[in-house]
């Protein structure tokens, strides 16, 4: 399939002032030849004005820059044509390359191409991947240090350590004939604990890059005018729920999304809790309870200057939650728990702690990790979990004295991992599903 021409947009639909057009494959200068009335002088990495022509029409006047194989994206002859950003001269401009050869591209095409031709690596793809769909400048951070190969490099670091221990292993097995005794002492058993805690600190990373790429559900709950939908607006910066003075105002689940220290964060505002006849309001909270398994965070508001009474529900086993006192313009009542968080949305008293309290108890996973740029995506986690399990049991082997043989096994278990994660043996099916990611003309 690499062997024909494929072309799309690379730029959004829609009007605009530019457009770029993107041909990548053998026949690329030989299509634009063909619709061009003056013969181009192709250079690599120089830009020509030309008009181009199809059936006797002027199509656009635009500038094509010129990339040869191998020094381009996708490590094929590649053209970008620059038009105007008219849809409707860009699909005629894409009509008259089809009718020449070229075949429109599937999604991420451009980028599988490049994978393909070993211009980027599988981690660097993902990272390209998320770069394009960063929320924050923290997930802008991440993306971009997987696609500079950081994360790549550091595999590579691991990979080269557990074939030179295999390689040491199995070199002692081949001379054991010999009366050679293996050297695996100390400090084959050091190295092995190395190589499994710097893999340990790559997957202590795997939750702040799941929150970087989904988001962190963060569902706010407690009873009627306790200032929940209040909390909404305030870490919005925006007036996304009513709020009014008269209780159980919010009947349904309201969402928003919030940028929260640079993490993605998922709001969700609820129904107030209190007895009620009304089946309305009882659907709300009922709404508001289905929706706290899905949680990562909740967050439990109640009113600073009132006696503390708890949740009228139980939240579910292991999800964190904070215990957020709303009205402290209003006082502080003395029967506050002591690691409640006290704010007042009014004048903005607490927000700050409020804030890193957040964020502490969404990375409380992180281990001490939490101000890393790298990060791992839910693929590479599970992948190089195994690997880890295998590590595992190699120093369990070691340590119990078990046959070299099965230390041998477990190390190439875990070289196989993190060549899947890599990118060396991964299946056609992840290799499919990751570039279907991409849109077209990427």
């Amino acid at each position: 399939m690499t062997n024909d021409t494929i072309i799309a947009l690379s730029t959004p639909p829609g009007v605009a002032a530019l457009a770029v057009i993107r041909l990548s494959g053998p026949e690329s200068r030989a299509i634009l030849d063909a619709l061009t009335a003056e013969k181009i002088e192709w250079r690599a990495r120089h830009a020509v004005y030309r008009t181009l022509v199809g059936q006797g029409q002027i199509l656009d006047d635009v500038v094509l820059t010129f990339w040869q194989a191998p020094h381009s994206y996708t490590g094929e002859d590649t053209v970008e044509i620059s038009c105007h950003g008219n849809p409707h001269l860009v699909e005629k401009i894409l009509r008259a390359s089809l009718e020449h050869g070229a075949r429109t591209a599937r999604p991420g095409e451009f980028t599988q191409r490049a994978f393909l031709n070993d211009k980027l690596s599988l981690t660097q793809a993902e990272g390209l991947l998320d770069l394009l769909y960063a929320p924050t400048e923290r997930a802008l951070a991440s993306a971009r240090a997987m696609k500079e190969g950081k994360l790549g490099h550091a595999l590579e670091d691991i990979r080269r350590e557990l074939i030179d221990l295999l390689s040491h292993l199995e070199a002692s097995l081949d001379f054991a004939e010999e009366g050679i005794e293996p050297r695996v002492g100390p400090e084959f058993i050091g190295r092995v604990e190395s190589v499994r805690s710097q893999m340990g600190q790559l997957l202590r990373t795997a939750p702040l890059g799941r929150i970087l790429q989904e988001g962190a559900l963060a569902v706010i709950v407690g009873e009627p005018n306790v200032g929940k939908s209040s909390l909404l607006n305030t870490l919005l910066h925006e007036d996304r729920a009513i709020v009014a003075p008269t209780p159980g105002t919010t009947r349904d689940l309201i969402e928003a999304t919030c940028n929260l220290r640079g993490l993605p964060l998922r709001l969700i505002d609820t129904a107030g809790q209190r007895e009620s006849s009304d089946p309305v309001e009882i659907e709300g909270a009922r709404r508001a309870r289905a929706v706290l398994p899905q949680a990562q965070l909740v967050l439990h508001v109640v009113e600073a200057h009132l006696p503390y009474a708890p949740a009228k529900f139980d939240f579910p086993e292991g999800i964190p939650s904070l215990l957020i006192a709303n009205k402290a313009d209003l006082g502080r009542h003395a029967s506050l728990p002591a690691d409640a968080i006290v704010i007042s949305v009014r004048s903005g008293e607490g927000f700050e702690q409020l804030e890193a309290r957040i964020e502490s108890a969404l990375l409380a996973e992180m281990a001490g990790e939490s101000d890393t740029v790298l990060t791992i995506n839910a693929r590479q986690n599970a992948t190089l979990q195994r690997a880890a399990q295998s590590l595992d049991r190699t120093l369990e082997a070691l340590h119990n004295g078990s046959g070299l043989e099965i230390v041998s096994i477990e190390l190439r278990d875990a070289l196989h991992d993190l060549a899947e994660v890599i990118g060396e043996t991964t299946n056609e099916d992840i290799l499919t599903r990751l570039f279907q990611n991409f849109c077209i003309g990427k």
